[in-house]
């Protein structure tokens, strides 16, 4: 399936480029903001099973919901269309205040902060620009999943994660 397909050594360098400027960005932005803050855990046991929840749930069902339409469509037609993209990253930062109402409430106070939805639309812009370019859903789903893991991990992430 086109959606899963490996890409090769360029598009993990240009996904990785990616990463990187996303990391320039949101990290300084979540640090001033307060969004995150500095907090290692130490709990390795916890972060395994996080790490292995969270590879399904973000990473690869929403990315699969979000950005494989998308790959789709430019499978098909070789191009995917401005509004579809706007729709799509619309639709991804919206679904994380809806989760609280439908999934999620103890959520809501973060997942409805404007700071939060401000670097979930960079981590949706920046997930569909390695999927359109790579061709590929791994970058975009290796990328989610390690960002969320970092946030976790290392800045603070709240406990109901």
């Amino acid at each position: 399936m086109a959606l899963f397909r490996w890409p090769g050594r360029r598009a993990w360098a240009e996904a990785a480029l990616y990463t990187l400027a996303f990391v320039l960005l949101a990290l300084p932005f979540g640090l001033v903001s307060g969004l995150y803050k500095w907090a290692p855990s130490n709990d390795i046991d916890a972060l395994i099973r996080f790490a292995l929840i969270a590879m399904v749930l973000p990473a690869i069902l929403e990315e699969l919901v979000f950005r494989g339409p998308l790959l789709r469509q430019q499978t098909r037609t070789g191009h995917v269309p401005a509004w579809a993209i706007a729709a799509a990253l619309i639709v991804f930062v919206i679904w994380h205040p809806l989760n609280t109402v439908l999934f999620m409430p103890q959520a809501a106070e973060t997942f409805r902060d404007w700071r939060f939805l401000l670097v979930t639309a960079w981590l949706g812009l920046i997930a569909t620009l390695m999927t359109l370019r790579t061709r590929s859903l791994w970058p975009a789903i290796l990328f989610h999943w390690g960002i969320v893991l970092a946030w976790k991990s290392l800045l603070g992430a709240p406990g109901f994660l």
